[in-house]
């Protein structure tokens, strides 16, 4: 079996791709599974020369697909370029070069919500124009993504491809909006049954940190990118007391780095953080933490925090491995973990509104006098990583 993925880079989709590709080389004996890397400098790059040597990569990928039983392709719109022509171009060669082919959607939104258009036009009938119309723009280039998925999800039903979503809202709207029922459903799963944790990762942070283990300790993971929710975290911390501390573990998404600038949204929390007096000495930028050392931290924080806003995604790593992993989770109010936990019942999660800061800091304060829940937290018979692995193989065994 083939994977057609980033592997080796610093990413979210590279990330569950080392998950899936291990789980399914356990899940039954003679399965042997290649990671078939995509090369991001090339795919990504806007220049016309290097655009042509992406689409040569893309050839030379899809004469090696023929060679294997069934692929996978995950499929991120940003991993196959920067032009959405190229993407979609570039994934109908993909799609096509095995009869055995399956497509994982990490992003399927198909449907723009209405309520940016509502206000923009709102603003417009009350001659805020200006306003108005940049609400239009920003609605218009959100509306690109959307054009790319059904152009991929038509490819995808002409070469007859399974495709793999993670909510059953994905689900429907494709068989509702393109009659198409070769569907199926499956959260993101990222952590091993049964997985044990080394208790001494988090205590080297703390002695390298100079951490007080009477505090207690909030950790925000994953890319530092606003739809995060970084800005509503620290306004949220200096409504709780002092010994209460925020630990980010993560960096600037390779994408996000430019020569010779430091990127505004940091330059901003990192302002935050060092003008406002309740903010002092009470937040930490930790950095990336490897695979391993992720499921250790996150396993032994006292709170992860997961404030964020919405932005068309329907899976999240970092939400898997904090809800199965941490004993308490603060989520917002985001589609994504709407349909995550219609899926899965977790016993260790609060929600809270988007952008409520005053919830959040609330609702801390309440997961942390509730007892300790017991794992797992949330159920692992329907869905975990073997079942996911399954998913996966099902045209090996048709």
């Amino acid at each position: 079996m083939a994977i057609v993925s980033s592997h080796s880079v610093s990413c979210g989709n590279a990330a569950f791709t080392r998950v899936l590709h291990t789980s399914i080389e356990r899940s039954r004996d003679g399965i042997d599974t290649e990671v078939i890397e995509l090369d991001l400098t090339l795919l990504q790059s806007i220049d016309r020369g290097i655009r042509s040597k992406a689409n040569d990569h893309i050839s030379d990928i899809c004469c090696r697909l023929k060679e294997f039983d069934c692929v996978n392709i995950q499929m991120e719109a940003g991993l196959y370029g920067t032009v959405p022509r190229d993407i979609v171009k570039r994934f109908s060669k993909l799609v096509t070069a095995n009869k055995n082919t399956n497509v994982t959607l990490h992003s399927p939104r198909l449907i723009a919500p209405s309520s940016s258009a509502r206000s923009a036009i709102k603003k417009i009938f009350f001659l805020r124009l200006r306003s108005g119309l940049e609400e239009l723009f920003l609605a218009s280039f959100k509306s690109i993504n959307i054009k790319i998925n059904k152009k991929i999800i038509r490819h995808c039903i002409a070469s007859n491809s399974r495709i793999i979503v993670h909510t059953l809202r994905a689900k429907k709207q494709i068989e509702n909006l393109f009659s198409y029922t070769n569907v199926d459903v499956h959260p993101l799963k990222m952590v091993d049954e049964g997985h044990s944790h080394d208790p001494k990762t988090f205590q080297n942070q703390f002695t390298q940190a100079n951490l007080d283990p009477n505090d207690i300790h909030i950790g925000m993971f994953g890319y530092i990118s606003s739809y995060k929710g970084h800005v509503d975290a620290l306004n949220a911390l200096q409504q709780l007391p002092l010994n209460f501390k925020l630990l980010i573990f993560g960096r600037l998404h390779p994408a996000a780095l430019t020569d010779g600038a430091l990127d505004p949204y940091l330059s901003h929390l990192i302002e935050m953080v060092n003008s406002r007096e309740k903010l002092k000495n009470r937040v930490l930028f930790l950095g990336e933490l490897d695979d391993s050392d992720f499921l250790d931290v996150v396993s032994d924080i006292d709170v992860a925090w997961l404030p964020y806003h919405e932005n068309g995604q329907d899976g999240s790593g970092i939400a898997s491995l904090c809800l199965d992993l941490c004993p308490r989770v603060l989520c917002s109010s985001s589609f994504a973990f709407d349909e995550l936990l219609k899926l899965v019942k977790y016993n260790n999660v609060m929600r809270f509104d988007i952008g409520n800061t005053v919830e959040l800091a609330g609702k801390t304060q309440m997961i942390l006098n509730r007892d300790e829940p017991s794992r797992p937290y949330g159920g692992v018979s329907r869905y975990n990583v073997r079942t996911q692995a399954d998913i996966y193989l099902t045209e090996l065994d048709s």
